[in-house]
């Protein structure tokens, strides 16, 4: 495993098989990683991002997905804090575009069953379906990462 110092926090990248987990970012705010069991992109925000890390980070999603042909994606967005109005259209305009050509198809977020970042997330799921892939929300990682592989769930909140 190669180890590059990136900041307060620390770049990973691996050579690893098919069926090993791999680290595509590792830094306060957010660790973005390859579970090969359960075969699904995991984000686990931390705190905040600035525009610069956040918009960084969300493209490194991006070089996932495509690597690893991800179709589903969890973002645990529990400990997230508020997401600036310029990069929200950022993530609207750029993002979305670039996560669906890669080859995203469903993409669950785990939130607290309710505030700001809920109701943030429920307004971007609209957009996200009109790009080709669908969003919803949840309030446990498991019934986020049941959905993000089948795309079935008992009761996703959107």
């Amino acid at each position: 495993m190669a180890v590059k110092g990136h900041g307060a926090g620390t770049l990973l990248t691996s050579v690893s098989s098919a069926m090993e987990d791999q680290i595509y970012l590792d830094q306060p705010y957010l660790t973005i990683r390859w579970r090969a069991v359960p075969k699904v992109l995991y984000a686990e925000w931390k705190g905040f991002a600035t525009s610069a890390e956040f918009r960084a980070a969300l493209l490194t999603g991006v070089r996932a997905i495509r690597e690893r042909k991800v179709v589903g994606y969890v973002s645990d967005a529990r400990k997230a804090k508020a997401i600036l109005p310029e990069d929200e259209l950022w993530g609207r305009e750029v993002w979305l575009p670039q996560a669906a050509a890669a080859g995203l198809k469903r993409m669950a977020v785990v939130t607290s069953a309710s505030g700001l970042a809920k109701a943030e997330y429920d307004d971007a799921a609209a957009d996200m379906d009109n790009h080709g892939f669908a969003m919803r929300t949840f309030e446990s990682v498991e019934a986020a990462t049941i959905w993000a592989q089948t795309g079935l769930a008992d009761r996703p909140r959107s």
